[in-house]
């Protein structure tokens, strides 16, 4: 490929594609849990999972947005 710095061609090479799309975009697309499990990509699997959760309509549960939680019961002391 080439491109234009200060006024002069310079060659460089194309991203990696798989059927024209970015490797990471073609692998989130396609890959299955166990692939994804194997090459250890956690949080494409967790949003593979969030993803299906939604697809069958059940409750998501997302550990790391929830407000429901009541602070103030923890921060009192037992006794």
């Amino acid at each position: 490929m080439t491109i234009f710095i200060n006024g002069k061609q310079k060659r460089v090479k194309r991203p990696p594609t798989i059927d024209g799309l970015p490797v990471d975009e073609f692998i989130s697309r396609n890959a299955d849990p166990i692939w994804l499990l194997q090459h250890e990509m956690y949080e494409e699997l967790h949003q593979w999972e969030l993803e299906e959760q939604k697809l069958r309509g059940e409750p998501t549960c997302d550990f790391g947005q929830d407000d429901n939680l009541d602070v103030e019961e923890d921060d009192q002391l037992p006794f």
